[in-house]
């Protein structure tokens, strides 16, 4: 829910394909840590590493073994890590183009994705900023099986970020990834995302 204070964008995208089970995230950890001690006069203070995204098995409708659980919501943390770097995180700014925002997303979920690229990639704020850095990166991925396979994943995320340069914000997008499987791995084929902070 969106205040004065905090706007809020949505934008959604759902195919009812799948009856997916709807277990919520309820996430309440913090990523972040102790301060870090602040460098010496004398030595220059090392490049911070990249933030790393959180993968956990969150609801399991069907039979599926344990082992198989962690591989296919590793195999959704990927193309969630995937959408995250090419459309908020990585890439080159000052930046104008983000047609290539959506890997691992199907022709037609990419289609309304570029649509919603407000709100699905930092397209808004792509030419007015120099940086994006990591501060969450959390994806929980429920899982649909039949018959021992899954056929077909949930994958709720969190992703908040800081921009750098002329127009420095702090923002989140949060929501969920539809995900079916093809003959090329796991596919985004719908979508329901909200991104937040200043604009």
């Amino acid at each position: 829910m969106s205040t004065p204070s905090r706007p809020v964008a949505t934008a959604a995208s759902l195919i009812v394909l799948l009856a997916l089970a709807a277990g919520g995230c309820r996430g309440t950890d913090d990523v972040s840590g102790p301060p870090e001690p602040s460098p010496s006069p004398t030595a220059a203070a090392p490049a911070p590493k990249p933030l790393r995204t959180t993968t956990t098995v969150g609801t399991v409708t069907g039979r599926l073994a344990r082992q198989d659980r962690a591989r296919v919501a590793a195999a959704a943390g990927e193309v969630v890590d995937r959408w995250f770097d090419a459309a908020y995180v990585g890439g080159n700014y000052p930046r104008r183009a983000f047609d290539d925002a959506f890997p691992g997303f199907t022709p037609g979920a990419r289609a309304r994705a570029l649509a919603d690229r407000e709100v699905m990639s930092n397209r808004e704020l792509g030419r007015r900023i120099e940086g994006v850095a990591a501060s969450r990166r959390k994806v929980r991925v429920d899982v649909l099986a039949v018959r021992g396979r899954a056929v077909g994943l949930t994958a709720r995320f969190v992703l908040g970020f800081a921009t750098a340069g002329k127009l420095e914000r702090e923002r989140e997008v949060r929501g969920r990834l539809l995900l079916t499987r093809t003959t090329n791995g796991w596919k985004v084929f719908g979508y329901d995302a909200s991104l937040g902070g200043g604009r």
